[in-house]
């Protein structure tokens, strides 16, 4: 009985051998796992739409209103208003009253002198088309979508009367003041190129300036003008316009 308990020993553990190198060799064999073919997903930039949006309401900017900078000096002042209506199109607008400014000759009465004052109102509408937008990194990131080059083509339209008064002074004789009111009106189609930039998020600074032409009329023939408010005219009905505006966006 011993021997058979002997063989069967040995041929168990024989088995369990034979068991354990199968193991090893089918591990050893095994192809590795296949990579994942899986890719995370690109993230979005934040740029075109952070860098327009208010920090506190965290909502694009889409208006502006400003002021014209320089318009007082020209005896006018000028209000405009921007708005976005897609990308690289922007509505703007600009009303101007014609009569208030700096106007050093208007309280002049000595003999010689010569006053003009205007009183009136214009309007203007065109389109600001972004052609060249400011990007904060090669090219990717837009900063603002109402910031860079841009040209602009619009209808200006002007209505005001002109008192004009002379003081006259004949052969050692003040001769009595003449006063003259004549009505204008015109109608300018001008293209313009300029440059507007978002400061800090806070304040718009547009700089620009254009060429057109105008249809101008006058109730009389009584010193035919050049300066429509809006607009400076030349030889002909060739006109000319700038300005620097600042605003708010919002």
């Amino acid at each position: 009985m011993k021997p058979h308990l002997n063989h069967i020993g040995k041929f168990s553990a024989l088995i369990l051998l034979s068991a354990i190198a199968t193991y090893s060799s089918a591990q050893t064999n095994a192809p590795a796992p296949a990579a994942s073919t899986t890719t995370a997903p690109a993230v979005a930039p934040t740029g075109p739409t952070d860098y327009g949006k208010d920090a506190r309401t965290m909502k694009i900017k889409r208006r502006i209103i400003s002021f014209g900078f320089f318009s007082p000096v020209n005896q006018h002042i000028s209000f405009g208003y921007d708005q976005l209506l897609g990308t690289d199109i922007v509505f703007t607008s600009q009303v101007g009253i014609i009569g208030p400014g700096i106007n050093p000759s208007a309280s002049a009465s000595y003999p010689g002198s010569y006053v003009s004052k205007p009183l009136g109102g214009f309007v203007e509408v065109g389109a600001k088309l972004f052609f060249a937008p400011d990007f904060v990194t090669d090219g990717l990131l837009r900063y603002n979508s109402m910031q860079g080059l841009y040209f602009k083509p619009q209808v200006a339209i002007s209505v005001f009367n002109l008192t004009q008064t002379s003081y006259g002074y004949n052969y050692g004789y003040y001769t009595p003041p003449q006063t003259t009111v004549t009505n204008y009106s015109g109608l300018a189609l001008i293209l313009n190129l300029g440059k507007q930039w978002i400061l800090a998020h806070a304040i718009s600074l547009d700089i620009y300036g254009g060429i057109g032409y105008s249809l101008n009329t006058a109730d009389n023939n009584f010193d035919r003008i050049t300066n429509y408010y809006s607009y400076e005219g030349s030889a002909g009905s060739i006109v000319f316009t700038g300005g620097v505006n600042i605003g708010v966006p919002f």
